[in-house]
């Protein structure tokens, strides 16, 4: 038995779930004089959440930390599932595709550090930041181009989109 292709693994997602820090963000955080956090965005991950939002690809975030900002920016794009404080990914990952009735194999995770393995490991497309951990990098089907924070989250969307033929320039 042959193991299934990037593009093949891209044709079933139908959820794209995805770390915050170091993948949202280039997981530098920031910490103003009242001592809230705050992190920078690319708006091509942005662009790229709405995309997939509109091809019908439920949407994501699966942190560890919690973050009034990240609340407001997700929000802003529509993602509906966001959960953060999360110490299991795993089983996170696993509730969401029982709400949304999928299986794992068509749910793409995109990760950046170890505590992204597990749920890397149960879905059907994992994916790696370029500048995940090492870890991480080996794990993954699919390495980016772009930084963690730098559009990355933004060239899997179009990966995925494109192996669907629904990609539109």
């Amino acid at each position: 038995m042959t193991m299934p292709t990037v593009t093949e693994r891209a044709r079933a997602i139908a959820l794209l779930a995805f770390d915050v820090d170091g993948v949202c963000t280039d997981g530098k955080l920031y910490y103003g004089p009242d001592g809230c956090a705050m992190h920078a965005f690319h708006a091509r991950d942005g662009l790229g959440l709405v995309m997939a939002r509109q091809a019908g690809i439920v949407c994501c975030a699966i942190s560890g930390r919690r973050s009034k900002n990240v609340e407001a920016r997700l929000g802003e794009l529509k993602v509906p599932f966001i959960r953060q404080g999360v110490g299991d990914k795993a089983a996170e990952m696993q509730a969401i595709l029982d709400e949304c009735a999928l299986k794992p194999a068509q749910a793409c995770f995109v990760g950046d550090d170890i505590n992204d393995l597990s749920v890397m490991a149960m879905s059907g497309l994992s994916v790696a930041v370029a500048d995940a951990e090492p870890a991480v990098l080996a794990a993954a089907h699919v390495v980016t181009r772009r930084l963690g924070g730098g559009g990355a989250l933004r060239e899997i969307v179009e990966l995925i989109l494109r192996a669907q033929d629904r990609w539109t320039a």
